[in-house]
């Protein structure tokens, strides 16, 4: 496995310029610290991974991903290495590279193996999360009007879009966006959301969470009270509203927030907030579901989801899950097609 030795490789060279500095070259402690975190993250990675359901292009990609940063790695510090030499025997130093563009080279490298790892950790979560949900639906299908645990069971009929709406959570562009989630009341919006905030790949994905419940009759001042309880893991009661956004901005700063704004009715509630959700450009995200279509579109709604009616399969499915729990619809009172009239 060309990567896995590329890894060892940069941890030999580390361990001989840290051990044996020579020529006198020196690693920063804390970067070598980081580099050695990152290669053992991709080293235990590489020894253990194996795509579900065999081995695919899938494997060969982050293989070659992780080759390429070890690569990298390797050149740099034997880059350095032997320009030091060169610098010793000749008199013009001012040619060769100096110990500040050294250690902003490996930081980069160090940078580009933690993405690397952050990558293939929301994969691998999101990939879990899809064989879960295909579990469940192929169990659902295997009995007769069988009925999914009560985790699944108010997301019936949905686990396409929630696939969806978790791509577009974990995936698209750095910029914070808004995700509007719309739909008629009682058509699972707040599932759907509920269902989002508390998946692996949310909690893995990003820094923080805060859900908040807005209605119709909304208060900024609580909308901001409420996030930042869940932000800062403290009760803020006595602070002005102004004080209370000031101090979620402070602390949303250079982290990847995920927000729920539950039942939105009117965009005067966000207008009110908004400036206290800075754009950190690290991919957050704001879910907010709404019952109106006009106010969904003043957001970007072609990051949104539409909801819509089940089907008639997933609403009876639904509906016997609601009511019958675990337990199967008694027979009789399954609805049977009438019988042909026999001929005399």
């Amino acid at each position: 496995m060309a990567a896995y030795g590329a890894l060892v490789s940069v941890m030999h060279i580390v361990d001989q310029v840290q051990t044996h500095p020579f020529p006198p070259i020196s690693i920063h402690q804390k970067q070598a610290e980081s580099l050695t975190e990152a290669v053992s993250s991709l080293q235990h990675f590489l020894e253990g991974y194996s795509p579900r359901g065999g081995y695919t292009d899938e494997e060969d990609f982050w293989e070659s991903r992780i080759a390429e940063a070890a690569y990298d790695a390797e050149d740099v510090i034997e880059s350095y290495i032997v320009d030091r030499i060169r610098a010793r025997s000749e008199i013009d130093v001012e040619q060769h590279t100096s110990s500040a563009d050294f250690y902003q080279g490996l930081q980069m490298v160090i940078a580009n193996m933690n993405s690397i790892k952050i990558e293939i950790k929301e994969k691998m979560v999101l990939q879990d999360q899809n064989h879960n949900i295909k579990s469940a639906r192929s169990a659902a299908a295997g009995s007769s009007r069988s009925t999914s645990t009560p985790q699944n069971a108010t997301m019936i009929g949905f686990d396409d879009v929630l696939l969806r709406m978790l791509d577009k959570v974990a995936g698209g562009e750095p910029d914070l966006q808004i995700l509007p989630i719309v739909g008629m009341g009682g058509i699972g919006k707040t599932t759907l959301a509920r269902n989002i905030f508390s998946s692996p790949l949310v909690q893995e994905h990003f820094d923080v969470r805060a859900w908040t419940t807005i209605s119709h009759e909304y208060n900024s001042r609580e909308i901001l009270r409420q996030v930042l309880d869940q932000v800062m893991e403290e009760k803020w009661e006595d602070l002005s509203e102004d004080d209370l956004g000031l101090h979620l901005y402070q602390s949303l700063i250079g982290r990847r927030y995920f927000v729920v704004m539950d039942d939105m009715w009117n965009i005067e509630a966000w207008d009110r907030v908004r400036r206290f959700f800075p754009d950190n450009r690290n991919g957050s995200r704001i879910v907010v579901t709404t019952r109106l279509s006009n106010l969904a579109s003043l957001f970007n709604y072609a990051n949104g989801l539409e909801m819509q009616f089940l089907d008639e399969d997933a609403s009876w499915d639904l509906f016997s899950n609601t009511v019958f729990g675990k337990e199967s619809c008694p027979l009789e009172l399954e609805v049977i097609p009438p019988l042909r009239e026999l001929d005399p």
